[in-house]
């Protein structure tokens, strides 16, 4: 599989476990209520998965626009999208 698939998958697929902490975090599930924790949340998980997938990926990306595209921004619109519909609706 390329490594650009590879890299994106695995930032969607945490963007949408970022969401779903980031929302039992500002509904309360945790016992208290954090709407910028959350956020702050969701940014430790993006830096530790960018950690991750850069030791998958190795040396075939490099320099901060193709990770700009090929990580950060699937993780931010997959963790805004459905952390605004897991709010609205769990």
């Amino acid at each position: 599989m390329d490594t650009t698939v590879k890299v994106t998958s695995i930032h969607i697929v945490a963007g949408l476990f970022a969401a779903l902490l980031s929302t039992g975090l500002s509904l309360g599930w945790f016992g208290f209520k954090n709407d910028m924790f959350a956020f702050f949340v969701a940014v430790i998980i993006l830096y530790f998965v960018g950690q991750f997938a850069q030791k998958i990926a190795g040396d075939e990306i490099s320099g901060f626009s193709q990770w700009l595209w090929d990580g950060i921004s699937p993780f931010y619109f997959t963790w805004v999208i459905a952390y605004t519909l897991f709010v609205m609706y769990l």
